[in-house]
């Protein structure tokens, strides 16, 4: 089936859904959130994030969302937890764009399908493969699924300036986490496909038909590079990653502004 309808207005709204669904009925002005925004998918980058930004949370957006404002040396920023999956981080930055925002930068995570890629590692992702449903309601089902190419630029200018080592590539986004079989996992392997996750393509897709600028990096957290599934196990090189990633994030964040 053909998903894809290019009239961007919807009787279901961003704006009007999220001001029923706030506890207090929250007016546009309370609701409204930064221009640049941070969305993950753990609870602990969450807090680690909040914590570093001495961020406090918008008052407005709960019994709803977890939506904090922090702030870097260049101004204040949103962060805000995302479910996992491509319909809810979707969704989300729908509604943080409703109320203002215009440049995301997502942190998450991924499973690796190339050897060299391990646990811990960094990828910053040039494209996605688009196995999930959202993105086709976003995008003909012939586009790709590419990041905002200044925000890609920015992200890789930072990370270069700081010397650290991460790997860029294609990545493979998929909604049934239970059907990654072999042979998918083999030919992505062989195409150059650098790790699978659950929501990017979807948010790319968001970006590109919203104008809106969406990049993203990701910290590896388990293997399938050898045709078995080498599952996520608390390490001191996957630590030493996620610290990584989220150091790297808030440069991003700054240099985003």
């Amino acid at each position: 089936m053909n998903f894809f309808d290019p009239e961007r207005g919807a009787l279901v709204n961003p704006r009007e859904l999220v001001k029923t669904m706030t506890r207090r009925r929250a007016s546009e002005h309370d609701l409204r959130v930064e221009s640049c925004a941070l969305i993950t998918v753990v609870d602990r980058d969450l807090k680690a994030f909040v914590r570093i930004l001495q961020g406090h949370r918008l008052d407005s957006w709960k019994g709803y969302r977890e939506v904090y404002r922090g702030s870097v040396s260049q101004g204040n920023v949103t962060v805000a937890l995302s479910p996992v999956g491509a319909p809810n981080v979707v969704a989300l930055a729908e509604e943080l764009a409703a109320f203002g925002a215009q440049k995301f930068l997502f942190v998450g995570y991924c499973g690796s399908l190339q050897n060299c890629v391990k646990v811990g590692d960094l990828i910053v992702p040039t494209a996605s493969i688009r196995e999930e449903g959202t993105s086709f309601h976003y995008l003909p089902a012939e586009s790709p699924s590419l990041p905002n190419r200044d925000i890609l630029t920015l992200i890789l200018d930072v990370l270069q300036k700081e010397s650290i080592l991460f790997y860029r590539g294609p990545i493979w986004t998929t909604d049934a986490i239970y059907r990654e079989t072999s042979g998918k996992v083999a030919k992505y392997r062989e195409q150059g496909v650098l790790g699978v996750e659950m929501e990017l393509s979807a948010l790319f897709a968001f970006g590109m038909a919203t104008e809106v600028q969406v990049g993203a990096i990701l910290v590896v957290s388990d293997e399938l590079a050898e045709g078995q599934w080498r599952p996520f196990i608390p390490s001191l090189r996957l630590l030493k990653g996620v610290r990584k990633a989220r150091a790297i994030g808030l440069k991003i964040l700054e240099a985003m502004l």
